[in-house]
């Protein structure tokens, strides 16, 4: 075992004044943190005064702030944490969510187990603070999930395939431990989205990482459901689906520049099944058009807000599916 694991606990800090403590408090209980890395991102509430007073109570709780002391957003957060950390491995965590007690133990033993091991990733729970939080996430996509982890365990190798397909779970940052030695500034999170940031950064660690289970049904964290989350806040299907199409085509173009064949034909394929299966224009084109002609609509749809897919020929040969298929249903009424 490695008697000498030492963590990095990085916590972004926005509008969490009246959770941030025990957030801290839960990951100095850890006996592998190594330090607490508070990073304020120019909270409207008190935020502030509650991380400077945490710093100057624990002496493993380092305080910091983006230059300008504005609002800068959570990816740009995680990521002037990620560059401060000190020790070998780091973690992540909500200032709203908490880590449960051993929360590093199985990670701890994997890491051992497996020195090629770039990271690990584990199951984390749900604690709805309020009625107006849990009415919030009942009404979301994410009304059924109560155990955020994968449904089975998955190689390595397959990881990315499994996360970008979908259909096998999710990891989310609360369950993630990883190498320092493996962050670099392709893997830095995408400061430009404000939205699903956290699921472009874990797909693309699964694309160059090698990535563990640990627990997959035990929570090692405790996501805090409340009334000011933003991940359950409403948001019209349009929204959603523009959001993710933009972070999958991210997830895409980075796979291209770094020459990763495999992982940006499976992250391409993603967003065309998506997109068959969405209203790309907001409009009811089913009671327009048959089904077939209406998913090469959609096809044509998604180039022409996102022209660079043409020069791909996964997607040029998804429309000509669509068109050929089109053609046959309308040859096939025709005759009738």
């Amino acid at each position: 075992m490695m008697a000498q694991m030492q963590v990095s606990v990085v916590i972004p800090v926005y509008n969490a004044g009246s959770f941030v403590a025990q957030a801290v408090e839960s990951a100095l209980h850890q006996p592998e943190t190594g330090e607490v890395i508070l990073v304020e991102d120019g909270s409207p509430d008190n935020g502030l005064q509650v991380c400077r007073q945490l710093a100057d109570t624990y002496p493993k709780v380092s305080l910091l702030r983006h230059a300008d002391g504005k609002n800068r957003g959570a990816a740009a957060s995680w990521n002037l944490g990620i560059v401060s950390a000190m020790a070998d491995y780091i973690a992540f965590l909500g200032a709203d969510d908490w880590y449960l007690p051993g929360r590093f133990e199985e990670a701890k033993r994997v890491f051992a187990a497996d020195p090629e091991c770039d990271g690990v990733y584990e199951a984390i729970g749900i604690h709805f603070e309020d009625e107006r939080g849990r009415e919030r996430w009942l009404a979301s996509a994410m009304a059924e999930l109560r155990v955020t982890s994968l449904k089975r365990i998955v190689p390595p190798e397959n990881l990315f395939r499994a996360l970008a397909m979908g259909g096998s779970g999710h990891i989310s940052l609360n369950g993630l431990v990883l190498r320092r030695s493996v962050l670099d500034k392709r893997l830095m999170m995408k400061e430009a989205l404000r939205l699903h940031q956290d699921t472009d950064f874990v797909l693309r660690v699964a694309a160059v990482c090698r990535l563990r289970p640990g627990r997959l049904t035990e929570p090692v964290a405790v996501r805090r459901v409340h009334e000011g989350n933003r991940i359950s806040a409403p948001r019209t299907a349009m929204s959603l689906y523009r959001s993710k199409t933009k972070m999958r085509l991210g997830v895409y173009r980075w796979c291209r520049e770094n020459g990763l064949e495999e992982q940006r034909q499976l992250a391409l394929k993603r967003v065309l099944q998506e997109c068959a299966e969405k209203e790309p224009w907001g409009i009811k084109l089913e009671s327009r058009l048959p089904e077939a002609a209406t998913t090469a609509a959609r096809l044509v749809s998604l180039a022409w807000e996102y022209p660079d897919v043409i020069l791909d020929s996964t997607y040029r040969d998804r429309l000509l599916r669509a068109v050929r298929r089109a053609a046959r249903s309308a040859l096939s009424v025709s005759k009738v």
